[in-house]
């Protein structure tokens, strides 16, 4: 068994992302599943297999996608000697990017045919993810023409996407703004086509870099790169504009949490605008720091709009005029 609950703190700053498109879960729905996760480590310790497995794949239903739950499910399952079972949640743990397959506890299941084909399947998408490009991708405006320059949207995925299947909600605004759009790939390999970022250090340089290759490759119109992103990205899209503010003129981030380890004094420029979207059906921690935002940007000089919806942690229904009303504002 894999004691992983860290994994299921990822879930208290970002909201899952379908790879189509943002599906949102709530904060209790985490909570949930984290409680059933944790007595199932409980049983587990004390050696009741069926009753571990039992909390770990309700764990895993709650959420649907967290592999480390399907995981345990299944080791414990196997402990327990329900085959059936545990052959089952092996399945689930793969298909949500689990491949490593070598626990002890998955012993009695490894003479199984269905078991045997199942490693086979790990071992081929192993190699195809390592492969995954995390380069970013770019949407030129209809028109562009090569001899003139342009303001530069960069937006950041959420949690478990991707650049590619995020780049259909901001690709009307770019053209509607006549933007390069410029969408980037977490650092954290998921799955195949499923990316996380880390927040580290080593992320931030790689980002500022490929926006100094963009410079290099596009002409961009001096101080309008605007950083954007949905839940995880929108942490990132706070984490990265604090710390390299002179960077961009604004920050859009859609239902993020504002860094707690990132201190004011690094924003420098005074002129970069921050426009926050959020849901008043967001987790309390959300609304609260985006408030706390409101006021800490504003004492530090730079200008704040908080708009709230009622949704959950998402994309508002009329998205594409909500982020053309935020885009215009962010340029002039």
């Amino acid at each position: 068994m894999r004691n992983l609950f860290s994994a299921l703190l990822l879930f208290t700053f970002s909201f899952i992302n379908a790879q189509n498109g943002e599906t949102n879960l709530t904060f209790d729905m985490m909570r949930e599943s984290g409680d059933e996760f944790l007595l199932g480590e409980e049983h587990y310790k004390n050696r009741r297999f069926e009753k571990a497995g039992d909390h770990f794949a309700k764990s895993f239903e709650i959420l649907k996608n967290n592999k480390e739950a399907a995981y345990n499910a299944a080791c414990a399952y196997s402990l327990a000697k329900m085959t059936d079972k545990a052959l089952e949640y092996c399945e689930k743990a793969l298909k949500n990017g689990q491949y490593d397959f070598s626990s002890p506890d998955l012993y009695n299941i490894s003479g199984e045919d269905q078991f045997q084909t199942l490693l086979l399947k790990a071992e081929i998408l192993e190699d195809e993810i390592k492969n995954q490009s995390i380069a970013p991708i770019f949407r030129l405006p209809k028109n562009y023409d090569s001899s003139k320059s342009y303001p530069l949207i960069i937006a950041f995925h959420g949690f478990n996407s991707n650049a590619a299947a995020f780049s259909a909600h901001y690709e009307k605004v770019a053209q509607d703004n006549n933007c390069i759009l410029m969408l980037c790939t977490g650092s954290k390999i998921i799955k195949a086509n499923s990316f996380a970022w880390t927040f580290e250090q080593e992320e931030y340089e790689r980002i500022i870099d490929e926006i100094e290759m963009a410079k290099l490759r596009y002409k961009i119109i001096p101080g309008k790169i605007i950083l954007t992103g949905i839940a995880q990205g929108g942490f990132m899209t706070y984490a990265l504009g604090m710390i390299k503010s002179e960077e961009f003129c604004g920050l859009l981030p859609v239902g993020g949490l504002m860094p707690q380890n990132i201190s004011m004094s690094l924003v420098k420029n005074k002129n970069v605008k921050v426009y926050s979207i959020i849901g008043l059906k967001d987790s309390e921690k959300v609304i609260k720091q985006n408030e706390e935002a409101e006021v800490a940007f504003k004492q530090n000089g730079n200008p704040f709009k908080l708009d709230k919806y009622n949704m959950g942690n998402e994309f508002p229904v009329n998205k594409d005029a909500v982020l053309d009303q935020a885009i215009k504002w962010l340029l002039n």
